[in-house]
């Protein structure tokens, strides 16, 4: 018996041509993909490579932070007899950089600000706001009117003596050789208001009057966060993370001052960008 063959039919022309086509993007796709991939493994190793060259050597770090924690109180009473009080807490917060010994245009500040920040607690009392500080009422008690609403802060340079003179502390201002320190203000208002004061009993303006107003340090616990952005007068960009949480522990016992606990055993360095 004859076996039958069936007749294989020939690709035409035309549909090879678009085979071969189809094919050849298919390849370019995946090559493309390879080398797509390779190169942003290099690059990825290269601005690695180049982030470790340009943070070799230290420029900028925090030497410390020296926290002055206290209460106040606005009366606001029109007779002024202490039976309308608006409580509120307070932190001073000085930061102290440290950029080496010999001065150079890599190691001074031509520009400084402070953006990023956070401040997490309970919301259950009070208004939380983080300020600049004029460095000459560090630790010192302020009569507010208002709250002041947190933003970024920037600073004016100040690069000799005669335009320190000048100068308004009153506003933000840094010394480019970074021989001052960075000051703010964290503030909680509004924690009580409308307190009425015992004429029976004396109460001193300071931590001591959140115990007696009943305010639980659990409720003004507060963690800061924010990040100190320095560009150096050879326009090199660091920045450096600040995060800690303000010791509050002992504020009933009036006006307390002490370092920030993350500074103990750790300083803060200044990442180059």
């Amino acid at each position: 018996m004859k076996k039958r063959f069936k007749k294989i039919k020939k690709i035409k022309p035309k549909y090879l041509i678009v085979i071969c086509i189809i094919l050849l993007i298919i390849l370019i796709f995946i090559y493309g993909n390879i080398i797509s991939h390779a190169i942003s493994r290099r690059k990825f190793v290269d601005a690695n490579i180049q982030i470790y060259q340009n943070n070799e050597q230290t420029v900028f770090k925090i030497e410390k932070i020296v926290l002055c924690s206290s209460a106040n109180a606005i009366d606001k009473s029109i007779q002024q007899n202490l039976q309308d009080l608006n409580i509120y807490q307070y932190t001073d917060i000085a930061v102290y950089i440290d950029n080496g010994e010999e001065l150079s245009n890599k190691n001074t500040v031509s520009k400084l600000y402070i953006d990023n920040i956070s401040l997490e607690g309970s919301d259950n009392i009070g208004q939380k706001s983080l300020r600049y500080k004029n460095i000459l009422d560090f630790g010192l008690k302020e009569e507010l009117t208002e709250n002041i609403e947190t933003k970024d802060i920037d600073f004016n340079i100040i690069y000799t003596n005669e335009e320190n003179e000048l100068a308004d502390y009153d506003n933000a201002n840094f010394y480019t050789d970074c021989s001052n320190p960075i000051t703010l203000e964290y503030l909680n208002y509004n924690l009580v208001t409308g307190y009425k004061m015992d004429e029976n009993n004396s109460v001193d303006f300071d931590g001591s009057i959140l115990e007696k107003s009943g305010v639980s340090i659990e409720d003004i616990n507060c963690k800061v966060k924010f990040k100190i952005n320095i560009i150096n007068n050879q326009n090199e960009k660091y920045s450096c993370w600040v995060n800690f949480q303000i010791p509050l522990d002992d504020i009933y016992s009036g006006t307390t001052m002490k370092a920030a606990q993350t500074i103990e055993g750790n300083k803060y360095i200044f990442f180059r960008e």
